[in-house]
């Protein structure tokens, strides 16, 4: 089992406000589901680059 790493970021106000507002809506009311939207949206990102 991977472990979990705790990371502080800093991003734009507007950016993170619509992002929790999608990301709420689709993860509804899971725990940890800030968390779990980020890393589907990192490994999203990470699928994108290798691609190109």
């Amino acid at each position: 089992m991977s472990q979990n790493r705790r990371v502080t970021i800093s991003v734009n106000n507007d950016v993170d406000l619509n992002f929790r507002k999608i990301a709420f809506s689709k993860m509804l009311f899971l725990t940890g589901w800030y968390s779990k939207a980020i890393e589907e949206a990192m490994l999203l990102w990470i699928e994108k680059e290798k691609i190109n």
